[in-house]
């Protein structure tokens, strides 16, 4: 007849061989955000639960002695490590490096050197004897102040790792809840277990603690692959939320109730010229002069003297709430407007220049160069004229820039437009006031939903650039049809029989932007480029081998289904 193990050896090597099952499925997790200390952790229940179960089975004393001596390295070590894990697998790897961490590293290793070396000095416990129970080698000894030490530093490890997963629950809601929950019940059997050892309170001397791995790898396995724990990881969120913050270029700073400055990214560091760590509970309006921050006020304007320096700030003000809606604090996003406002002004006083005061002279040269030309001889006569002319070219391009800017710097207003009146509209309007031919090819019943204004000023251009450059009789061209298949858009295409849009031109227009070599002769096509932009659409040109340019414009928001 075969002799069967005692049931607590049976129980404790089956909790090992079930983690040690578990070590395999979670091979492949390895790489995951605290995978690694999780495999170490379930590693090291393996080495607890396979050594005290053999001390079990060993009765000689000196044996048994080194066997329970091996069976506390586990005991030093899991604490540290579930921390490690909990740690990383919320996104806080960065605790993993901080003096804290460190520090319980040091008091677990000064903890192992005290076991290895007990039988010299018995710190930790004395009295040593085998006291067999339920046919297992238990053990009985006399507990001394060390292992209440260690008892209470592995349960306080184990308790802020618990507490970080449990804050994962708190802050990030459903998506790790099951699997949080889960792991942060795993350390609850074994605990009790290792309590009710360490403070003799069973009528037995016998240490459950490694059997009690068997519900705590049951619900690591829950939580592996009942909830998907390394598919769905907290790292993930935590430091995709800690990058939306550190890695952006704007100036954010969090400060409290009390406005005292709780933390700053990188750039309101470099802001303000001052690390976040020196910068730490002082009031915000310390780290700056000039107008204060209103906390309350959402989105203000505000000027800051930074460094000697005046500076043009927006500031948008969001109250931070814990997830118990209360109101802790506020994020305060400082985005530097200097530059951009400086420039809104110096564009403003230019369109002013070029709208009203460079007209207003050239009217004035205009209405002398028509008297100059009306009373002098022929040659002079032609000089005033061509005066005249350059003067009224130089009038259209104000109005031109007047127009685009009226145009394209409101609000867009969609409305449904029939093309065909649109264009029908704007051939009427260039052709009394240039000279040529424009015809209009479009049926009636194509409706697009647009803005009026910068649809009519996209196509006037097109056409005043034809009817400009197109030579003594110029004729301009224009079809459109359905392209539903294309995003419900219209095709309209604008066609003249000039000498073409020179390359430079298009060049200009392909670059996006201008330089002192590389520059347009108007802003015509600019108007056009920009009102294409703003309707959503876009444009290409092409220059035909017999002459000319045709210039295709696809217009969304075709609407079939209606009558303007």
């Amino acid at each position: 007849m075969v002799d069967v193990p005692p049931w607590p050896v049976l129980v404790t090597l089956g909790a090992g061989v079930a983690n040690l099952v578990l070590v395999r499925y979670l091979w492949p997790y390895r790489n995951e955000p605290g995978g690694r200390w999780f495999l170490v952790v379930i590693a090291i229940q393996v080495f607890w639960c396979l050594t005290y179960g053999v001390a079990l089975l060993v009765f000689d004393p000196a044996l048994r002695r080194a066997l329970e001596l091996l069976t506390w390295l586990p005991v030093n070590w899991i604490g540290v490590f579930f921390l490690g894990f909990a740690l990383t697998y919320t996104g806080r790897v960065d605790l993993v490096h901080s003096p804290g961490f460190y520090a319980a590293v040091a008091f677990e290793t000064l903890s192992t050197a005290l076991i290895l070396t007990n039988p010299w000095h018995h710190l930790v416990w004395s009295d040593f004897a085998v006291a067999p129970v339920f046919g297992a080698a238990t053990v009985t000894y006399t507990h001394h102040a060390w292992v209440f030490i260690q008892y209470f530093g592995v349960f306080a490890l184990g308790a802020v790792g618990t507490f970080v997963l449990v804050d994962t629950v708190v802050s990030y809601g459903p998506l790790f809840r099951r699997q949080a929950i889960a792991l942060a019940l795993t350390p609850i059997p074994p605990a009790i277990a290792f309590t009710a050892w360490a403070f003799e309170l069973g009528s037995y001397p016998l240490n459950l603690t490694a059997a009690m791995f068997l519900p705590h790898v049951l619900l690591d396995m829950y939580a592996l692959f009942g909830s998907t724990m390394f598919e769905f990881k907290p790292a993930t969120r935590r430091t995709g939320e800690r990058a939306a913050i550190d890695d952006i270029g704007t100036a954010v700073a969090m400060v409290d109730r009390q406005s005292r400055v709780i933390t700053l990214n990188a750039a309101a560091e470099d802001l303000f010229g001052v690390s976040k760590r020196a910068a730490l509970t002082d009031p915000l309006d310390s780290l700056y002069g000039g107008d204060d921050v209103d906390l309350d006020g959402g989105e203000q304007a505000v000027t800051l003297q930074l460094g000697g320096r005046r500076r043009e700030f927006n500031v948008a003000v969001t109250p931070l709430v814990d997830p118990a809606e209360t109101h802790v604090g506020y994020t305060v996003v400082f985005q530097d407007v200097t530059d951009e406002r400086q420039r809104k002004q110096r564009l403003e006083v230019l369109n002013r220049i070029l709208r009203h005061n460079l007209r207003n002279d050239l009217n004035v040269v205009i209405n002398y160069a028509d008297l100059i030309e009306s009373k002098a001889d022929d040659d002079i006569s032609d000089y005033a004229g061509r005066i005249e002319a350059q003067s009224q070219g130089l009038v259209g391009l104000g109005e031109k820039a007047r127009q685009a800017t009226q145009a394209l710097d409101g609000e867009m207003t969609y409305e449904d437009i029939a093309v065909a009146d649109l264009l029908a509209a704007v051939a009427e309007d260039c052709q009394t006031a240039h000279a040529g031919t424009v015809t209009v090819d479009v049926p009636g019943d194509i409706i697009v939903e647009s803005d009026h204004e910068v649809l009519s000023l996209v196509v006037e251009s097109l056409v005043e650039n034809g009817l400009v450059h197109g030579g003594d009789d110029p004729t301009v061209e224009m079809t459109a049809e359905r392209t539903p298949a294309d995003g419900g858009s219209v095709l309209l295409t604008v066609s003249d029989d000039g000498p073409g849009i020179p390359d430079h031109e298009l060049s200009v227009l392909d670059a996006g932007e201008e330089s002192a070599l590389e520059h347009g002769s108007g802003m015509g096509l600019w108007a056009v480029v920009w009102g294409m932009t703003a309707l959503g659409g876009d444009i290409s040109f092409e220059r035909p081998a017999d002459g000319g340019t045709v210039a295709r414009l696809r217009i969304p928001g075709l609407v079939d289904d209606r009558t303007p």
